[in-house]
C-alpha cells in the first residue's frame, strides 16, 4: 500500500497550500492508497473522511498536540478527540504514534521552487519514503460518517397539531391545513418547523422583531397559523407545493429575519432556554478570489501574464488553453490554480444556528465565544445530517423598531402612500432603494397593494432586461393568459404563476408543476423535453399547437428571471409599512434614517421636495432634533466627528463661546475635531463668523492672544492676516467648510441671487457630483427621475457637451 502522509491542509490557515479538493485527485493520480491528515485540530476532519470515500482512498488521522501525536481510528476516537480539543477532557487514551518525516504542505513541486523551500516535501515526493510509512500498513481506521450520532433539538411535545386550533376555520382553510399536515408528516419534518416555532417564540417573549416571513416559507397556511410566518397565504394565493411537495428530497427552508441590533439577543435567549452549548454558529472561510490570486501570483513570480484567464480560474477554457501557453505562462496558472480558493480567513456564517439536543462541545470542534462557533462548515455539517436555521440580521426591522411603526396586514390601501412612490421618492424605503427601484417605481406606479409586490418582483437587471416589463405595461399578453394571471395581466413573473399554468394547461400536478419550474430554472436540458412534450400535447388541446409551443418557450426564458411570489409579498408589508410612515411623517422618517445611514444627496432632495428644511448641527443639540417642517442633523455626520464625542457633548449645557472652549479644555477635546465643528456651523448660533471663530480658536488653544501676526491655518494652507475684511466669512467660505465636513453647502440652500461666478466656481467642484441635468425647474438624476418643482433656483439650461455626461452640482440651491 503506497501511503500519503503526513499532510497538512489549507484549513490549518497559512501553514499549507493544500486544498483537499486538490489533494485526493492528485494522490490518486500517484497511486497512493492511503492518505495521513496531521493538524493541531479537528477543522478538517468529516471533510478529509468523506473525500477519502469519494476516491476510494484509505483515510488515516492524526492528532497532534503539544506533547504527542495520537492516531484516531474509530467515530468514538473522534468524539474523544474533539473533547479533549474543546477542553471537556484532560487526557486523550489513545495510540501514540511518531513521525519522522516532515509535513506535507505543496500541491505541486513549482512551490519548491518557487518559495525556495527545497527541504519541503510534496506530494510527488512522499513516492520516494515509503519505508518511513509503512507501519500504516498495518493499521486499520473506521470512520463512519452516517453513524456519527448528532441529536436534533426536539420539543417535549413535539406534535403538530397540538400547536394548531382548527377552530373557526372555513371549510377551505381546513382542507388546506389537512393537505399540509400529511405532506409534512410524510416528510418528517414536524421536528424542523416546531423548532423554528421555537426560536419565534422565543423572540415573541423577548419582545425582539421578527419579519413577517420570507421565502416560499410564507406559502404554507400551517407555518402561518403556527405564527412563524404573518401572511395568510390563501388571501394572496400562494402555492404550499413551492414550499414542500412529496418529490422534495431536502429539508425545506424556513428562513426568519430579525432585528439587526437584536439577533444577540434573541440567541442568547435561545441559550437560556435551551441550553448555553447546545446553540452555535457556523465556521466560514474568506478564500482567495481571481483577482487578488492573480495578482498573488505576480507577486511571487516576478511575472506579469498577458493570458486573460476565465474566472474561475479552473473552468474548463482554462484547462483547454493550458496546453498552448508559454513555458511562463503555464507555471503562472498552475500557481494560480493551486491559490484559487485557498483559505485566507476564519469567519462566521451571516445567519445559520445550530440547534442541539445535547452539548455541542461532544459532538464538534468549538471556538469558545458568549455564542460559540463550530468549527466544521455548512458542507461538512450536512455530512452528517445536520440542518442549519437562518435567523438573518434585517437592519430595516431596526429602523421599524426605532419609528415605532405598527404592523398592517389588512387595508393595505393607502392612496398617499402609492401617491409618492409613483413619484419616485422611494430613498430609504425597503427593496426599492436604489437607482432601478426609483426607475421602475415610476414606471410601474403601483396603485395597490399588488402592483406593489409585483414591483418588488421585477425590480432585478433581468426583468428589465427581459421584455417582462414592458409586456406588463402595454398588456400585450393573450387573452387566455390574461384570464390565468389576472394580477399580472397575463405576465409570467412570479415562479408560482409557471406552476399554475402548468397546472392549468398542462395538466401537471401540483408537484410535477414544481419538478417544472425547478428543471426550467436550472436549465437542465434533458429534463426539460421530457416536461415540454407533455406541456405541448395537452395545451394543445386548449390553445392549439402554435401557442402551446410558444408559452412553452416564453416559461423557459421567463423561468431564469422569475421571482418566488410569497417572498415578494411577505416583503411588499415591510415596503409599504415603511413607506407610509415615510409619508405620515417624512421628517421624523428622514432623521431616524440619517441617525441609522446617514446624509446624503437623495434624503436632501426628497426633504425639499416634502418641504422639510435640513440644518446644520447645533453644540446645543449634539444628537439632532426634528420638527415637523425642519431637522437639525446631528454631530455625528461632521465628517471626524463619531458617536463617541457626540456622546461627550450631549450633556455639556454649552451657552456661549466660552462655555465651549473652557468644555473641549476640559474634556481634552483635539484641535481638529473643534475645527470641524466650527467649520460645520455648529456654533453659529454663538459666532455665526466662522473664520472669526476659527481663528480664536486658534488662539486660545495656544493660550496667546494676538501674540502672532500671522498664525497658520490647517484648514486653508495659507497665512491668516488680522485685517477686518480678511476675517469676514463669505459665502465662499461657507461652501468650502460645508463640503468639507458635511458634504454638502447647507448654509447655500436658502440663499437667494446667488452669482454666476460663486456657481461656477464652488457647485461645478466634483466634490458634490450630480449626474444628470437641469432644466428650468426641473431636475433629472441619471435615473431618469424627475423631480419637478423642488428648486427655487437652477441653471436656467444645460446640454450635453461633445457627447459627455455634465455633472450638476448646484441642485440644492433656492
Amino acid at each position: 500500500m503506497k501511503i500519503l502522509g503526513p499532510i497538512v491542509t489549507s484549513k490549518t490557515i497559512g501553514k499549507s497550500y493544500i486544498q483537499l479538493r486538490d489533494l485526493f485527485p492528485i494522490a490518486k493520480r500517484y497511486g497512493f492508497e492511503g492518505i495521513i491528515l496531521s493538524e493541531p485540530h479537528p477543522k478538517s476532519w468529516i471533510s478529509f473522511i468523506n473525500y477519502a470515500i469519494k476516491y476510494r482512498i484509505k483515510p488515516f488521522i492524526i492528532y497532534e498536540t503539544n506533547e504527542d501525536n495520537f492516531l484516531i481510528q474509530t467515530n468514538k476516537d473522534i468524539q474523544n478527540g474533539i473533547s479533549y480539543y474543546n477542553g471537556l477532557n484532560k487526557d486523550l487514551n489513545l495510540k501514540k504514534l511518531k513521525i519522522k518525516l516532515p509535513h506535507v504542505i505543496y500541491p505541486s513541486t513549482a512551490f519548491k521552487k518557487i518559495f525556495q523551500n527545497e527541504e519541503a516535501l510534496t506530494i510527488k515526493d512522499l513516492l520516494k519514503y515509503q519505508n518511513e510509512l509503512s507501519i500504516f500498513k498495518d493499521i486499520d481506521t473506521q470512520y463512519n460518517l452516517k453513524e456519527y450520532k448528532f441529536k436534533e433539538y426536539e420539543l417535549i411535545n413535539n406534535k403538530i397539531e397540538g400547536y394548531i386550533s382548527t377552530n373557526n376555520l372555513t371549510p377551505e382553510e381546513k382542507k388546506r391545513l389537512i393537505y399540509e399536515l400529511k405532506i409534512i408528516k410524510k416528510l418528517k419534518v414536524e421536528n424542523y418547523i416546531l423548532t423554528v416555532k421555537k426560536i419565534v417564540d422565543t423572540a415573541t417573549k423577548n419582545n425582539i422583531p421578527i419579519g413577517p416571513g420570507r421565502g416560499s416559507a410564507v406559502g404554507s397556511f400551517l407555518v402561518y397559523k403556527l405564527g412563524i410566518t404573518k401572511i395568510d397565504p390563501l388571501k394572496y394565493d400562494l402555492i404550499f407545493e413551492r414550499f414542500l411537495n412529496e418529490y422534495r428530497h431536502e429539508l425545506p427552508d424556513i428562513d426568519l429575519d430579525v432585528d439587526a441590533e437584536k439577533r444577540i439577543d434573541l440567541i442568547k435567549a435561545l441559550q437560556n432556554e435551551i441550553g448555553q452549548n447546545n446553540i452555535a454558529q457556523i465556521r466560514t472561510y474568506s478564500t482567495m478570489k481571481i483577482k487578488s490570486v492573480l495578482k498573488k501570483s505576480e507577486e511571487l513570480l516576478g511575472y506579469k501574464s498577458n493570458i486573460n484567464f476565465h474566472s474561475p480560474l479552473r473552468s474548463k477554457e482554462n484547462v483547454v488553453k493550458f496546453k498552448s501557453l508559454s513555458k511562463e505562462d503555464k507555471l503562472f496558472y498552475t500557481l494560480s490554480y493551486y491559490l484559487e480558493g485557498l483559505e485566507i480567513a476564519e469567519s462566521t456564517h451571516a445567519a445559520g444556528l445550530i440547534i442541539s439536543q445535547n452539548d455541542l462541545r461532544r459532538f464538534s470542534p468549538i471556538e469558545k465565544k458568549d455564542i460559540p462557533i463550530l468549527e466544521w462548515e455548512m458542507s461538512d455539517l450536512k455530512l452528517l445530517g445536520v440542518e442549519k436555521f437562518d435567523v438573518l440580521a434585517l437592519d430595516t426591522l431596526t429602523f421599524l423598531r426605532k419609528l415605532n411603526v405598527k404592523e398592517e396586514y389588512e387595508n393595505l390601501n393607502d392612496d398617499k402612500t402609492y401617491h409618492y412612490l409613483s413619484k419616485g421618492l422611494t430613498k430609504g424605503i425597503f427593496q426599492l432603494d436604489s437607482k432601478l427601484g426609483k426607475r421602475l417605481s415610476i414606471k410601474i406606479k403601483p396603485k395597490n397593494f399588488e402592483e406593489l409586490a409585483l414591483l418588488l418582483a421585477i425590480n432585478r437587471p433581468g426583468p428589465l432586461e427581459s421584455g417582462m416589463i414592458d409586456q406588463y405595461i402595454e398588456t400585450t399578453s393573450p387573452d387566455y393568459m390574461k384570464k390565468i394571471l389576472p394580477e399580472t395581466k397575463g405576465v409570467l413573473v412570479y415562479q408560482e404563476q409557471i406552476m399554475k399554468v402548468a397546472q392549468i394547461l398542462g395538466g401537471f400536478t401540483s408537484q410535477e408543476s414544481d419538478l417544472l419550474r425547478k428543471v426550467v430554472s436550472k436549465k437542465r436540458k434533458d429534463e426539460i423535453t421530457n416536461f415540454k412534450n407533455k406541456f405541448i400535447i395537452t395545451a394543445s388541446k386548449q390553445i392549439g399547437k402554435e401557442q402551446a409551443t410558444s408559452l412553452f418557450l416564453q416559461i423557459e426564458n421567463f423561468a431564469q428571471y422569475a421571482f418566488n411570489k410569497s417572498h415578494a409579498v411577505a416583503y411588499a408589508h415591510i415596503t409599504y409599512w415603511l413607506a407610509k410612515e415615510k409619508f405620515k411623517n417624512p421628517s421624523r422618517f428622514f432623521f431616524e434614517y440619517i441617525n441609522l445611514k446617514g446624509l446624503d444627496l437623495d434624503i436632501l432632495n426628497e426633504s425639499s421636495f416634502l418641504g422639510i428644511r435640513i440644518k446644520l448641527p447645533d453644540i446645543s443639540s449634539p444628537i439632532g432634533l426634528y420638527t415637523e417642517s425642519e431637522i437639525t442633523l446631528p454631530m455625528y455626520v461632521i465628517k471626524g466627528v463619531g458617536k463617541n464625542i457626540t456622546e461627550t457633548f450631549q450633556d455639556s449645557k454649552i451657552n456661549g463661546v466660552d462655555d465651549f472652549f473652557d468644555f473641549v479644555i476640559a474634556n481634552n477635546i483635539n484641535r481638529n475635531i473643534i475645527e470641524l465643528l466650527i467649520k460645520s456651523g455648529s456654533l453659529d448660533k454663538f459666532q455665526p463668523n466662522r473664520k472669526k471663530l476659527l481663528k480664536e480658536s486658534a488662539q486660545r488653544l495656544k493660550g496667546k492672544i494676538q501674540q502672532l501676526e500671522e498664525i497658520k491655518s490647517s484648514l486653508f494652507g495659507e497665512l491668516e492676516k488680522s485685517s477686518k475684511k480678511e476675517n469676514e466669512t463669505t459665502l465662499q467660505d461657507l461652501a468650502k467648510y460645508e463640503i468639507e465636513t458635511i458634504g454638502y453647502p447647507l448654509s447655500l440652500m436658502h440663499q437667494k441671487g446667488l452669482s454666476k461666478s460663486l456657481i461656477n466656481k464652488y457647485f461645478n467642484n466634483e466634490k458634490i457630483n450630480f449626474n444628470g441635468y437641469a432644466y428650468h425647474n426641473y431636475l433629472i438624476d441619471n435615473s431618469s427621475i424627475i423631480y419637478s418643482k423642488i428648486y427655487n433656483k437652477s441653471l436656467n439650461k444645460i446640454n450635453k457637451k461633445n457627447n459627455k455626461k455634465i455633472l450638476i452640482t448646484n441642485i440644492i440651491i433656492f
